[in-house]
Protein backbone atom coordinates (compact mmCIF):
# COMPACT_ATOMS: atom_id res chain seq x y z
CA UNK A 1 0.00 0.00 0.00
CA UNK A 2 1.33 3.45 -0.97
CA UNK A 3 1.47 6.24 1.57
CA UNK A 4 0.55 9.77 0.67
CA UNK A 5 2.95 12.59 1.35
CA UNK A 6 1.15 15.60 2.74
CA UNK A 7 2.30 18.92 4.15
CA UNK A 8 2.20 17.35 7.58
CA UNK A 9 4.31 14.35 6.57
CA UNK A 10 7.85 14.17 7.95
CA UNK A 11 9.09 13.59 4.39
CA UNK A 12 7.49 16.82 3.20
CA UNK A 13 8.89 18.82 6.10
CA UNK A 14 12.35 17.37 5.54
CA UNK A 15 12.21 18.27 1.84
CA UNK A 16 11.00 21.77 2.69
CA UNK A 17 13.87 22.27 5.16
CA UNK A 18 16.40 21.08 2.58
CA UNK A 19 14.97 23.43 -0.05
CA UNK A 20 15.10 26.41 2.31
CA UNK A 21 18.67 25.52 3.31
CA UNK A 22 19.63 25.33 -0.38
CA UNK A 23 18.11 28.77 -0.99
CA UNK A 24 20.09 30.16 1.93
CA UNK A 25 23.31 28.71 0.48
CA UNK A 26 22.53 30.18 -2.96
CA UNK A 27 21.87 33.62 -1.47
CA UNK A 28 25.14 33.42 0.47
CA UNK A 29 27.00 32.49 -2.73
CA UNK A 30 25.45 35.41 -4.62
CA UNK A 31 26.54 37.80 -1.87
CA UNK A 32 30.15 36.61 -2.26
CA UNK A 33 30.22 37.30 -6.01
CA UNK A 34 32.30 40.29 -7.06
CA UNK A 35 29.98 43.25 -7.44
CA UNK A 36 30.67 43.59 -11.16
CA UNK A 37 29.41 40.04 -11.77
CA UNK A 38 26.43 40.46 -9.48
CA UNK A 39 25.25 43.67 -11.16
CA UNK A 40 26.21 43.04 -14.80
CA UNK A 41 23.59 42.43 -17.46
CA UNK A 42 24.35 40.55 -20.63
CA UNK A 43 22.90 40.63 -24.12
CA UNK A 44 22.58 37.62 -26.39
CA UNK A 45 23.95 37.60 -29.94
CA UNK A 46 20.44 38.06 -31.29
CA UNK A 47 19.84 41.07 -29.04
CA UNK A 48 23.13 42.70 -30.10
CA UNK A 49 22.41 42.05 -33.79
CA UNK A 50 18.91 43.51 -33.50
CA UNK A 51 20.05 46.47 -31.44
CA UNK A 52 22.72 47.54 -33.92
CA UNK A 53 21.34 46.07 -37.15
CA UNK A 54 24.26 43.69 -37.57
CA UNK A 55 24.39 40.49 -39.55
CA UNK A 56 25.48 37.29 -37.89
CA UNK A 57 28.71 37.40 -39.93
CA UNK A 58 29.49 41.00 -38.89
CA UNK A 59 29.07 40.12 -35.24
CA UNK A 60 31.35 37.10 -35.75
CA UNK A 61 33.96 39.40 -37.30
CA UNK A 62 33.70 41.80 -34.37
CA UNK A 63 34.35 38.90 -32.00
CA UNK A 64 37.21 37.52 -34.12
CA UNK A 65 38.91 40.93 -34.30
CA UNK A 66 38.27 41.57 -30.59
CA UNK A 67 36.25 44.70 -31.35
CA UNK A 68 33.41 43.68 -29.07
CA UNK A 69 33.92 41.92 -25.71
CA UNK A 70 32.06 38.71 -25.03
CA UNK A 71 31.95 35.62 -22.90
CA UNK A 72 30.55 32.19 -23.59
CA UNK A 73 28.30 30.04 -21.50
CA UNK A 74 26.97 26.72 -22.67
CA UNK A 75 27.97 27.45 -26.25
CA UNK A 76 26.15 30.78 -26.30
CA UNK A 77 27.85 34.13 -26.72
CA UNK A 78 26.98 36.81 -24.16
CA UNK A 79 27.95 40.47 -24.33
CA UNK A 80 28.29 42.61 -21.18
CA UNK A 81 26.11 45.70 -21.50
CA UNK A 82 28.52 47.90 -19.54
CA UNK A 83 31.34 47.09 -21.98
CA UNK A 84 29.16 47.77 -25.00
CA UNK A 85 28.24 51.13 -23.47
CA UNK A 86 31.96 51.92 -23.08
CA UNK A 87 32.60 51.09 -26.74
CA UNK A 88 29.72 53.32 -27.82
CA UNK A 89 30.98 56.17 -25.64
CA UNK A 90 34.55 55.74 -26.91
CA UNK A 91 33.39 55.90 -30.54
CA UNK A 92 30.90 58.71 -30.08
CA UNK A 93 31.33 61.47 -32.66
CA UNK A 94 30.36 64.71 -31.01
CA UNK A 95 28.84 67.60 -32.96
CA UNK A 96 30.88 70.67 -33.70
CA UNK A 97 30.15 73.51 -31.28
CA UNK A 98 29.45 76.77 -33.14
Amino acid sequence: MEEWVTRRSPEYRELQEKALAALDRIEAMIETLPSHLNAESYLTSEEVRNLFGLSQRSLQTYRDERIIPYTTLGGKFLYPMSEIAKILEKNLVKPIQR
